[in-house]
């Protein structure tokens, strides 16, 4: 039984009546629908005996009552309850408070919820002996609270889904809630970490701060909504973002406003695509370039300010415009034919075209079309670009024109330089072949002088032994002398040697006459000249030359002279081309096994005609029409100046008004050919 305190025999002053402690608890635990049952305390609260049970116990316990009376809790319950329930009995035990709890139980094929209140029972000294427990059935609040929590969920996951920012206030701008774009905007980790929190304790700027609140006092004031308002804020991230905030007052069921809602649109890209916009805008309006865009056909609806006073148009009548209507119209033909196709197909397309402006003039551009594509690959539009390129093309006509003089002027300086390389070296030779020969000329002459008289005086003598021999015997020294000598063969070789000699100084003074020839340095006008004995003097100059590498086998030289009268020449510059041909024709025969060179002369037609032959490699074809070209050589490097056929060829038909041609076969040699006329008539001699 639970007992309970005895009235105080003090309480009872007058004739007030008294509670009766008893008459409660009975009331209580006879008449209350609440379910009530009894422990006592065991072992300091170790364990618990159940003693007691009302009627509302006895009739939804899951465990039978009569089953549970006397019995400890560690014996009547599973483990896991025991420590459970133990645990806030103990808590009751300790602190002397009323504990309350919640359970759930499943009755009757359905989950309950109870609310326990467990109170202490002290004894006369004050401790806690029993404890009385009293277990309210609570499942339709809580079935309203779980549902109510559920809906709060569903509803948090809407506004959490919704892809706007959601927010919600008080009357005082403290957040009772928002979604969960807004708690990541504010750099809070839940929802929850947002309610009773105001806009300075946000991210956000003060000044931020100080309009956001004063924007809610106004819309809580005026119960009016603000829609669409464009503000900045510097996000959780530090990132500056462009809001588009639509604010609406909230009412409670009489119609007064109890906070605000705050839907939000992050147009950051929107805002910032809008003033780049704005920017690229402004600069293509600034451009000095003509800058439009089209349709796909080529019809303008955008045409900048440069291509509006180009064209002389307005922004009303760009639309009237199309892409070829700028250009002339062979350019727009091609436009239609290559530029816009190609745009198609590679993106972009670039050149140059003709624009013809409002006054009828054509002015170059250079244009770059750009094809625009939707997401299906068809070409939605046509941006064009074009710039007037006419201080260009003059300058670079005037560059060219420039640079064609001075490439004009350095190859003439070229040749010049190379002229009068040559002829100095041409010179520098005459003038050592000069010196060379005369010097060689003055003794030859006196050794060829005296061999006359030495020939005369060797006769007489030898008559005079033989006469001697006639009138006087011998002597035995004179006969031993004799036979040592061999008079005999003095006699008959002695003419002979000296006949020998005189051959030989002949020859040299041939070589010395051919020579003086070749050089002429005392003719550098014109002179009329035995054309032969130029060819003869060359090629005594090269006669070192005209034997190969095979020192056993030397070049064969055929001349099949005609019949030439004296030619009018400049004698050294002839001997010039006759040398630079031979020394080539010379330079294929390297190697051949059987080396020949013809050199063929004749007269027709008042020309002097010269052929010189060669059965070497020939020229390839390849190469042949830069043969004669200033600077060409197809010798090694350091062996050739590339001008010797160049200068022969401007020596012949500028100086001597000729001809100098060639043919070539591969494999079959070469033949150049000399024309020039017999006679030079004064306007070539004053010319020159």
């Amino acid at each position: 039984m639970i007992t309970a305190a005895q009235p105080n025999s003090h309480s009872i002053v007058d004739n007030t009546p008294v509670l009766d402690p008893i008459a409660v608890y009975d009331a209580v635990w006879h008449d209350m629908t609440d379910g009530m049952y009894a422990l006592t305390v065991l072992e300091a609260g170790a364990d618990f005996r159940f003693i007691a049970f009302n009627q509302a116990v006895v009739d939804y316990s899951i465990l039978p009552t009569d089953d549970l009376q006397g019995k400890r809790l560690s014996e009547a319950l599973v483990p896991a309850r025991v420590e459970r329930y133990r645990q806030h009995y103990n808590q009751c035990l300790q602190t002397g408070q009323t504990i309350v709890f919640e359970e759930q139980l499943f009755l009757l094929g359905r989950d309950t919820w109870w609310r326990l209140n467990i109170y202490p029972i002290r004894d006369a000294l004050g401790n806690i002996h029993q404890l009385l427990v009293s277990a309210a059935d609570i499942t339709h609040q809580k079935q309203t609270e779980i549902a109510l929590e559920e809906s709060k969920e569903v509803l948090q996951q809407v506004i959490d889904t919704v892809p706007s920012v959601i927010f919600w206030k008080d009357l005082d701008s403290q957040y009772l809630g928002c979604n969960r774009a807004f708690a990541d905007i504010a750099g809070r980790k839940s929802v929850a970490e947002m309610v009773g929190k105001n806009d300075y304790d946000m991210p956000w700027k003060k000044e931020e701060s100080d309009w956001f609140v004063a924007c809610d006092q106004r819309i809580i004031e005026s119960n009016q909504p603000e829609l669409n308002i464009i503000e900045p804020q510097l996000q959780a991230d530090n990132r500056q973002a462009w809001l588009m905030t639509s604010k609406i007052p909230l009412h409670d069921a009489d119609g007064d406003v109890f906070g605000i809602l705050g839907i939000i649109e992050d147009i950051t890209e929107k805002k910032e695509a809008e003033d780049q916009k704005a920017r690229l805008l402004a600069i293509l309006e600034a451009t000095p370039d003509i800058v439009g865009i089209t349709d796909a056909s080529g019809c303008h609806y955008y045409l900048n300010q440069s291509g509006q006073r180009m064209f002389n148009t307005s922004p009303e009548q760009v639309g009237l415009l199309n892409l070829t209507d700028l250009v002339r119209p062979e350019m727009a033909n091609m436009l239609i034919s290559e530029a816009l196709p190609t745009a198609r197909k590679e993106g972009i397309w670039s050149g140059e075209s003709m624009i013809r402006n409002c006054l009828g003039q054509d002015i170059p551009v250079s244009h770059v079309i750009i094809s625009h594509k939707s997401e299906a690959g068809l070409t939605e539009r046509f941006s064009s670009i074009m710039r007037d390129i006419s201080n260009r093309k003059a300058a670079e006509t005037q560059l060219k024109q420039q640079s064609e003089e001075l490439s004009d002027t350095l190859t003439q300086l070229q040749k010049t330089q190379a002229q009068i390389i040559q002829a100095e070296k041409m010179s520098s030779l005459g003038q050592m072949v000069a010196g060379v020969a005369h010097e060689i000329n003055n003794p030859v002459n006196f050794i060829h002088g005296n061999l006359q008289p030495a020939c005369t005086y060797t006769k007489e003598l030898l008559d005079l032994i033989d006469l001697y021999a006639q009138s006087c015997a011998p002597t035995p020294e004179i006969e031993a002398i004799l036979e040592d000598m061999e008079l005999d063969f003095v006699r008959e070789d002695l003419p002979k040697l000296l006949n020998s000699m005189m051959m030989g100084t002949k020859r040299i003074r041939e070589i010395v006459l051919s020579l003086r020839n070749f050089s002429r340095l005392d003719e550098s006008a014109v002179k009329t000249v035995d054309i032969h004995e130029g060819i003869d003097s060359t090629l005594v100059i090269l006669n070192h030359r005209i034997k190969t590498d095979n020192c056993d086998q030397s070049i064969e030289i055929i001349k099949q002279y005609g019949e030439l009268p004296l030619v009018d020449c400049y004698p050294s510059q002839l001997n010039q081309v006759l040398m630079n041909i031979l020394s080539n024709a010379i330079d294929a025969l390297v190697s051949h096994p059987a080396p020949c060179i013809t050199i063929t002369t004749e007269s027709q037609g008042g020309f002097a005609n010269i052929r010189i032959e060669d059965n070497g490699t020939g020229i390839p074809k390849e190469i042949q029409a830069q043969i004669l070209n200033p600077f060409f050589t197809t010798k090694a490097v350091g062996k050739g100046t590339g001008m010797g056929m160049s200068i022969s060829y401007q020596i012949i038909t500028e100086k001597h008004g000729g001809q100098l041609t060639f043919a070539s076969e591969e494999g079959q040699g070469t033949e150049f050919s000399i024309s020039i006329p017999i006679r030079q008539d004064s306007a070539s001699d004053s010319e020159n």
